[in-house]
């Protein structure tokens, strides 16, 4: 469910990004409770079409105190671009609460965090709630075209300062370092072998780090990942955003695309049971549906963003049966081997079918 927001305050970060401060009332303050690395929804409407785009919090619940996302410019981005020209302070958004689970674990060793341009947003919301909550020594390594690209220089710095001896912040430039190598990345990580990683940024840059991240050994369960998605000319709509852009904000057309084939033998159900909120559901199936659209053509208020396989917002526990995913890339190696599946990319492929959404 969409809430009306009012933004409290705009700042202006880069030649090309805005931080929006979002002034969530009172009477939505539960509803709007977040963790550290995740992002809300926005909608906006432009030229009679509504349009639906997910925004990081760059701000630290446990800190700031604040709801606050940052927007940078795209080219030919049409909400990125009316968020920073034509969004002003006292007017009125339409966002969804707060989800994604791209959280800190409840480690206590040090973290190895990468980020690359305006992948920062996530970052800095974890390195900032692991500073001021934890005692875990924090590096960042952040990768940008020149100086005139870095988010939040002055907020790093000043942290940087905060805690001397427990955070580091390397900046990597593309015109004064070259482009980052899986040399330096290794080096880093080769410092602190007990780390957990955390990684966001555009694919050539994720591309990287997760390639030398495998090759220096760094287990994939300390391995977390928010995904930049390179989206082909070929499957943007007219007058879309940037082809490189969040897994968060733009997405391929996954769940309104052809379903997968089904294994020998499937079957197709009748019902499906949905269990959310600690209550089980028997709801219809019709053959062709995801089991998110089947949940919420039964009325039940599921857990969903994107719908196109990349926030993870409706992650599920599958209890009975299988299922044929469109997509599963909000999903680990090590999730998949327990059972999770998405529920916007499932299909289920047998007479019985039990879910369970893992956030509700």
């Amino acid at each position: 469910m969409f809430h009306p927001v009012r933004v409290a305050r705009i700042v202006e970060e880069t030649a090309d990004a805005k931080s929006i401060v979002l002034d969530v009332p009172p009477a939505l303050a539960a509803d709007f409770a977040y963790r550290a690395g995740q992002f809300v929804t926005v909608e906006v409407e432009l030229g009679g079409e509504r349009l639906r785009r997910c925004y990081s919090l760059a701000s630290s619940p446990d800190c700031d105190g604040e709801h606050k996302v940052t927007v940078k410019r795209t080219r030919g981005g049409r909400v990125s671009n009316w968020l920073n020209d034509a969004l002003r302070v006292g007017d009125v958004l339409s966002v969804l609460r707060p989800e994604g689970r791209f959280v800190l674990d409840g480690g206590t060793g040090p973290l190895v965090l990468f980020a690359g341009g305006s992948g920062i947003t996530p970052v800095v919301s974890l390195l900032k709630t692991a500073l001021g909550t934890t005692q875990r020594r924090v590096t960042l390594l952040y990768a940008n075209r020149d100086a005139g690209s870095v988010i939040f220089a002055e907020e790093l710095a000043r942290l940087e300062r905060a805690h001397p001896g427990r955070l580091r912040v390397v900046h990597r430039l593309d015109d004064a370092h070259g482009l980052l190598d899986e040399d330096a990345i290794r080096a880093l990580v080769a410092e602190q072998r007990d780390a957990s990683c955390y990684l966001c940024g555009p694919a050539p840059f994720m591309a990287v780090v997760e390639d030398a991240l495998s090759v220096a050994g760094v287990p994939e369960d300390r391995v977390r990942v928010e995904r930049f998605v390179f989206k082909p000319a070929s499957l943007r709509e007219p007058g879309s955003d940037n082809p490189l852009a969040s897994s968060r904000g733009m997405f391929t057309p996954h769940a309104n695309g052809p379903a997968p084939p089904a294994p020998d033998g499937a079957e197709i159900p009748d019902f499906v049971d949905v269990v959310l909120q600690g209550q089980q559901h028997r709801v219809p199936y019709v053959a062709g549906k995801t089991l998110l659209q089947t949940a919420r053509d039964a009325g039940l208020d599921a857990p969903y963003s994107c719908e196109e396989g990349f926030c993870g917002c409706c992650a599920s526990n599958l209890l009975e049966g299988r299922v044929v995913m469109a997509a599963d890339d909000a999903l680990s190696s090590e999730e998949k081997r327990r059972g999770m599946i998405l529920a916007c990319q499932s299909r289920p492929v047998t007479r019985l079918c039990v879910f369970r959404f893992a956030d509700g």
